[in-house]
């Protein structure tokens, strides 16, 4: 008999269903469209981070993650709509197949063990934005999921989207949105120029901004009573359109503390960057016990499409 399991956390942010699966041997992450809908063709994709500190225990956990194996189905009347094994090698992503969704899509995974670790996501009725070709907002953040819009296919395979001679990984396509990823090598220039190709044909051409955030501090572990400066350097804001949110959260406050609060929000906009397209923050650290500290920095990064469409 099958042991159930709800070890799952489900997000949502700009276009992109993130579901992550903590099973007993890895963390299996998958990606899908946020804007299911009934007799959709979609795209998705997963990744795999198994356990294990040494070599022989990383081998040991993916030898069971390989016996891992997904279910997709209709959770009206059970319908199957894909099963697959998973056999990977660590941390390589696999597509999953297109499906067709009905009036939710049911993801179970199964653990060689019988385990079973369940998410279902709803289909929606919101009204369709229609955009002929594809649009993509004006800035995109280097190294996080970037959304485009448009008529797609909603099969991932086939669509191309590049800057020069980077081409991002699709994660997440729907008939009305694709949603890749930006890597974090990216090489940084003040504007450049995104193509959109689908099944071999040119879609859409875009001027587009990489905004880039960078952490720079002077060690990563204090000694009690040693202070530091900590610097945040943002990169590409200078014509943004919307408000921007720059935030610093201390993720270990029993080794640190920061100057005027362990979470702060600096509000950014276009005109502070106006002479100049970089700008850089300091926050002062002081270690009240000694060890290694962590800082989550990150940029609420608005999406702002060029033109009248906004989304």
């Amino acid at each position: 008999m099958a042991m159930l399991s709800y070890s799952q956390t489900i997000s949502t942010q700009k276009g992109l269903t993130t579901i992550v699966f903590n099973t007993t041997d890895a963390y299996v992450t998958v990606y899908l469209p946020d804007d299911l809908r009934n007799g959709d063709k979609v795209f998705g994709t997963f990744e795999v981070y198994n356990e294990g500190l040494t070599d022989e225990q990383l081998a040991k956990s993916l030898a069971e993650v390989r016996k891992y194996k997904f279910n997709f189905s209709n959770p009206d009347n059970q319908t199957s709509l894909m099963q697959r094994f998973i056999n990977i090698p660590t941390n390589q992503l696999l597509n999953l197949l297109p499906l067709k969704i009905t009036s939710a899509l049911t993801i179970t995974l199964t653990e060689a063990s019988g385990k079973v670790h369940t998410a279902t996501i709803k289909s929606i009725d919101d009204p369709i934005l229609t955009v002929d070709s594809c649009l993509a907002p004006t800035h995109f953040l280097i190294g996080e999921p970037y959304r485009l819009i448009g008529a797609f296919d909603g099969n991932g395979t086939n669509t191309r989207v590049s800057i020069f001679n980077t081409i991002f990984r699709v994660l997440a396509e729907s008939p009305r949105q694709c949603i890749v990823q930006i890597q974090d090598n990216f090489v940084f220039s003040d504007k450049t120029v995104l193509k959109v190709m689908e099944d071999f044909k040119p879609k859409c051409a875009q001027d587009v901004v990489p905004v880039k955030v960078k952490m720079v501090a002077e060690k990563s572990a204090l000694k009690k009573g040693e202070s530091i400066n900590v610097h945040v350097i943002v990169r590409g804001l200078k014509d943004i359109a919307l408000p921007t949110q720059l935030v610093i959260n201390n993720l270990t406050p029993d080794i640190i503390s920061i100057k005027n609060g362990n979470k702060q929000v600096i509000e950014l906009n276009a005109a502070m960057f106006a002479n100049n397209n970089e700008m850089k923050f300091d926050f002062t650290i002081t270690a009240s016990a000694t060890g290694d500290f962590e800082l989550d920095t990150h940029l609420n990064l608005p999406e702002y499409f060029p033109g009248d469409i906004e989304h």
